[in-house]
């Protein structure tokens, strides 16, 4: 193995370790603690969670999003070492990857995009998009993909009432959260204007296609419920990261 492989797996790997601390501690306490067990709650010390070993007080295993967060990590990090996100450096690439990771998770298993990554976010895409695109296409960007999917929230919110209404009953859930809305304004702020318009509707398609399959699955084994929420955060970054790396091999004429 080359000397050189030695950084992006070992960054790679610690990569993964703090999205999946992040992910832990700031659902449950808005602000940086000592890990905890999602199980028991009872606060782990740093040397059992880096280990991954059992927790102390519960013995539960570590849960397998643990593992699965740091490969994932680690091959993206072995990733963007080999092809890089144009002019962005290695580790420009990693934070923005560790962060966007966090905000991945905690959508998936909360539903919920926290304040504190959506800030964190903001600064470290407009940093990377200003290093790309420089700032006056970073903040048109920022403010296209903000304020088109701030649309999209307020037409949402109109039609859970409409079916509220009309079904007679209260719906809950919405097609899209505000946290979406700030999620848009930060793939806005890295891939620039006008490469946010095709990144949202990227981000529109992959997320169609996982609905799609989430809808046939639930009719195949008859578990299908009505306005069943889909989070929506990880297509708006996933067609961030691909039009971003798409069009910087191909850009356009």
């Amino acid at each position: 193995m080359s000397a050189q492989l030695i950084i992006p797996i070992l960054f790679g790997f610690f990569s993964g370790i703090f999205a999946n601390y992040l992910a832990d501690v700031l659902p449950r306490n808005r602000h940086l603690t000592n890990p905890v067990c999602l199980d028991c709650g009872e606060i782990r010390s740093f040397s059992n969670f880096l280990s991954g070993k059992r927790c102390q007080a519960c013995g539960k295993n570590i849960y397998f999003r643990y593992w699965l967060v740091n490969v994932a990590s680690l091959i993206l990090s072995l990733l963007v070492w080999f092809f890089p996100a144009g002019l962005i450096p290695y580790w420009g690439s990693l934070i923005v990857l560790t962060v966007f990771m966090s905000i991945i998770i905690t959508d998936i298993e909360y539903h919920v995009i926290l304040n504190q990554m959506s800030v964190t976010a903001f600064l470290v895409s407009f940093a990377a998009g200003w290093w790309l695109h420089g700032w006056l296409k970073t903040i048109l960007g920022g403010i296209s993909g903000f304020l088109l999917f701030l649309g999209l929230y307020y037409l949402g919110r109109l039609f859970t009432r409409f079916m509220s209404r009309k079904r007679g009953e209260p719906v809950d859930e919405e097609a899209l959260g505000f946290g979406d809305v700030y999620m848009a304004g930060a793939v806005g702020f890295l891939t620039g204007f006008p490469f946010i318009f095709p990144a949202l509707l990227a981000a529109i398609v992959f997320g169609g296609i996982v609905s799609a399959v989430v809808l046939i699955t639930s009719l195949i084994r008859n578990s299908y419920e009505a306005f069943r929420a889909i989070p929506y955060g990880p297509f708006i970054i996933s067609g961030g990261i691909f039009i971003l790396y798409y069009y910087l091999i191909n850009p356009i004429k």
